[in-house]
């Protein structure tokens, strides 16, 4: 799987009160722990005080990606960019092996 690092933002202040609204309920339920296959979340950090936040995870490919972040987008309007990423020993093998 490749990991991925994932990034969002919300375009309003109030779209964002729905989505934390939302995202309590989401990780009461047990549902946030419900991943579809091919995909492990790894790590989910948020700021909120400018309506941001990354999500560290791997997929087998972008179309998984877009099934776990599209109804988030679709009900609260969140912009998400996706970009895969090396953990740091595969960069530096990647180094080494050019040189």
């Amino acid at each position: 799987m490749q990991l991925y690092l994932v990034s969002w933002k919300f375009d309003s202040s109030e779209e964002q009160s729905f989505a934390l609204d939302a995202l309590v309920e989401y990780v009461d339920s047990g549902k946030s722990q419900q991943t579809p296959d091919g995909y492990e979340r790894i790590a989910w950090v948020h700021t909120p005080q400018d309506g941001t936040g990354i999500v560290l995870c791997k997929a087998v490919n972008a179309a998984t990606l877009y099934k776990v972040f599209h109804p988030w987008r679709e009900k609260y309007g969140m912009t998400w960019n996706y970009k895969p990423a090396l953990y740091t020993e595969e960069l530096i093998e990647l180094i080494k092996e050019n040189k």
